[in-house]
C-alpha cells in the first residue's frame, strides 16, 4: 500500500494501533544489543513458550532500549483498561511467575519496578492505559512519576524507545510519525531552513554548530546535486546512544533525514554505521525497506514531486572516520583521512558536491521541531544550548542507563538524582564528559551544566553525550594514558602533530606511571599539548591532549604521588 497524500497516515495510523492497543495483553520486551547481552532473548524465548503451553493470547512485542540499562533485562506488561507495569532485572525463571500474575491480575512485587497510567508524548499528547481513578491491585507499585530516574528527565526524542516495535513502520506513525514529513512537503525549503535556525538547535556531534546555518549553507550553494550524510560513527569508549537510538526508533532518524534532504535539495542520502553495530543495520535497513514500500521513500514522495534514496554504508569503526572529511574520504571508497578545510563539505563534499553531514540525535530532533514548532523547542534548555540532550551515563554509577534530559541540567542532578550516585557508596572524584576528546571534571564543579559552553569553558566538551563516572579510588593518570593510547590507536597518521606528539604524550606518562617521572614532565607534557592543539589537521589530534591538560589542571595531585 503507497501512501499518495498526509490524510493516507491516518490509515496507517489506526493500523499501529491495533498492535500498540490490541484489546488483549501486550508485553514488550526489550531486545537491543545492551538487552540481548543481559539474556533478553532467554527471557523471549521463555516467555513465548510459556504463553503457547498455556494458550494464553497475548501480544509479544520486541521493542528497543528503555534506558533503564541497569535493570536489564526489562518487560512491560500492558492489559486493556489497565495500568502499564514495568519489570527489571527478569531471568527466564520468572517468567512463570509473571504469566501467574497476568491471569491473576495481580504483580510480581519483587520484580515491579514502576506503575505506568498515562505518557505524556512528546508530539500525541497523553496516553492512558488506565480508565478510572484507582490503580485497585496495582496501588502497591509505584508510579513512574515518583520515580527519581524518570521523573528528573525530558523525554523528547526517546519517546518511542522501549514502547514500539522498531521494525514496525505503523506503530511509529500511530504516535505521529512521519505527519512533520508531511507538514515539511506542503511547505517552502526556505521556510523548513528558518523554522531549524529559529529553533536554536545545534549539532549533537562535537562542536555544537547551529544545524540551520549548516543547512542554509548547503542550501545556497553552487549546484543542483546535493547529498545529505547521517553520521552513525561512535568509536569512543563510555558511549553507545546512537547504535540504541537507532535500534529503537530507526524512523525518527529516516524522517528527519527525508526532511533534510527536501530542505537542502539533496535526492540522496547515505547513512554511515560502523559494521559491528549489527542490530542497529538490520533495524534502519528494515526501516528504509518500509519506508520505501509505503511510498515514504523513493519517487514522489505522498504525491508530491520530491523524491529521495537512502543508501547504508558500512563502516569499519575506526573513530578518525567521525570527522567529517575522513567520513567523506570512506563512503567514496578511499582511506579515512581527514583533509585541509576549507573547503567546507556544505561547499565541496562527497563526489565534490555541496553535502551537509549531521549524527544521528541531530536529524532525530527535525521531526520534533517541524510538529511542536520552533518557538517550543527554543524554550526548552539554556540561554546557547536549546532542547534535550540524549546521554550515555556509563562507569562507576549506581544507574546507568540512556537517558534524555533538558539543556541546561546540572551535572549533579545528572550523577545523583538520575544516576543514584556512585555505586557502592564511595565518593565522587570526576566526571569525564564528551568522550576522550573531552575532560574530567571534579566533584567539586558538578553545578556545571549539560550545555556545550559550559563545558568548554572549564576545558571539556559535551561531545556527543557520553559520561563516565569516576570514584575516589580512580587514578587519574591511568585515566588520561589510557584515552592517550587510545589516540595513539585511532590516529590515522596523516599530520607529524598527533602521529608524533600524541605517542611522545603517552610515552611520557609511562614513564611517570612506572616511578621514573620528574616535575619537569609535567610541565613538558603542557607544553607539548600546545602544538598538537594548534597544528593538527583534524579534530581528532586537537583534542587528544585534552584528557592530559584536564587531569593535570584538576587532579595534580595524582601525578606528584607518582612522582615523589
Amino acid at each position: 500500500m503507497k501512501l499518495q497524500t498526509a490524510k493516507d497516515l491516518n490509515k496507517a495510523k489506526e493500523q499501529g494501533n491495533k498492535t500498540l492497543f490490541p484489546g488483549k495483553v501486550r508485553i514488550n520486551v526489550g531486545m537491543s544489543t545492551c538487552c540481548i547481552a543481559k539474556g533478553a532473548d532467554m527471557v523471549l524465548n521463555a516467555l513465548e513458550y510459556g504463553l503457547k503451553s498455556r494458550a494464553m493470547d497475548a501480544e509479544v512485542a520486541k521493542v528497543g532500549c528503555s534506558g533503564l540499562c541497569h535493570m536489564e533485562p526489562t518487560i512491560e506488561i500492558q492489559q486493556q483498561g489497565k495500568p502499564k507495569i514495568i519489570y527489571g532485572n527478569v531471568k527466564d525463571q520468572d517468567v512463570t511467575r509473571l504469566l501467574d500474575a497476568i491471569a491473576s491480575d495481580t504483580v510480581v512485587e519483587d520484580l515491579a519496578f514502576a506503575r505506568i497510567d498515562s505518557e505524556d508524548h512528546a508530539l500525541v499528547g497523553e496516553i492512558k492505559y488506565q480508565y478510572g481513578a484507582e490503580a485497585g491491585a496495582y496501588a502497591s507499585v509505584k508510579p513512574i512519576g515518583d520515580i527519581d530516574f524518570i521523573k528528573a528527565q525530558r523525554k523528547v526524542l526517546l519517546r518511542n524507545a522501549g514502547s514500539i516495535n522498531p521494525e514496525n513502520i505503523y506503530e511509529y506513525i500511530a504516535r505521529g510519525g512521519y505527519e512533520s514529513l508531511a507538514k515539511a512537503l506542503a511547505m517552502n525549503s526556505e521556510a523548513i531552513i528558518k523554522d531549524v535556525i529559529d529553533s536554536g538547535l545545534r549539532g549533537r556531534g562535537g562542536g555544537g554548530f547551529p544545524a540551520g546555518l549548516k543547512w542554509k549553507a548547503c542550501r545556497e550553494a553552487a549546484g543542483a546535486e546535493k547529498y545529505i550524510i547521517c553520521n552513525v560513527s561512535e568509536g569512543e569508549p563510555g558511549i553507545g546512544m546512537h547504535r540504541s537510538f537507532l535500534e529503537s526508533d530507526p524512523h525518527s532518524v529516516l524522517e528527519g533525514i527525508i526532511i533534510g534532504g527536501y530542505a537542502i535539495g539533496a535526492s540522496t542520502a547515505y547513512v554511515y554505521i560502523r559494521d559491528n553495530y549489527r542490530l542497529a543495520l538490520k533495524r534502519f535497513q528494515k526501516a528504509v525497506d518500509d519506508a520505501t514500500e509505503l511510498g515514504l521513500l523513493g519517487d514522489n514522495i505522498l504525491g508530491t514531486s520530491f523524491g529521495m534514496t537512502v543508501k547504508i554504508k558500512e563502516g569499519g569503526g575506526r573513530f578518525v572516520c567521525g570527522e567529517e572529511t575522513a567520513l567523506i574520504a570512506c563512503i567514496e571508497g578511499r582511506i579515512g583521512e581527514p583533509c585541509q578545510r576549507p573547503p567546507f563539505p556544505v561547499e565541496r563534499g562527497l563526489f565534490g558536491k555541496p553535502t551537509c553531514i549531521n549524527n544521528v540525535e541531530t536529524w532525530a530532533n527535525v521531526p520534533v521541531i517541524l510538529a511542536k514548532g520552533s518557538a517550543w523547542f527554543n524554550s526548552i534548555g539554556s540561554a546557547k544550548s536549546k532542547g534535550t540532550k540524549v546521554l550515555s551515563l556509563a562507569g562507576n554509577i549506581a544507574r546507568a542507563g540512556m537517558i534524555e534530559v533538558a539543556m541546561g541540567t546540572s551535572l549533579k542532578d545528572v550523577v545523583y538524582t538520575i544516576g543514584g550516585g556512585v555505586a557502592s557508596g564511595k565518593k565522587l572524584k570526576g566526571i569525564q564528559t564528551g568522550g576522550p576528546s573531552g575532560g574530567v571534571i571534579p566533584a567539586n564543579m558538578d553545578t556545571l551544566t549539560v550545555d556545550y559552553d559550559a563545558l568548554k569553558g572549564a576545558g571539556s566538551m559535551l561531545g556527543s553525550g557520553g559520561m563516565v563516572i569516576m570514584d575516589e579510588d580512580t587514578d587519574m593518570v591511568k585515566v588520561a594514558r589510557y584515552f592517550t593510547d587510545f589516540f595513539v590507536q585511532e590516529s590515522c597518521g596523516k599530520c607529524v602533530p598527533c602521529r608524533e606528539g600524541v605517542c611522545r604524550m603517552c610515552a611520557m606518562l609511562d614513564v611517570i606511571i612506572a616511578g621514573r617521572g620528574t616535575a619537569h614532565d609535567l610541565s613538558l607534557l603542557q607544553e607539548m599539548s600546545e602544538p598538537i592543539i594548534s597544528a593538527a589537521a583534524c579534530a581528532l589530534g586537537k583534542t587528544a591532549p585534552i584528557p592530559v591538560l584536564s587531569s593535570l589542571k584538576y587532579f595534580r595531585d595524582d601525578y606528584m604521588a607518582y612522582i615523589k
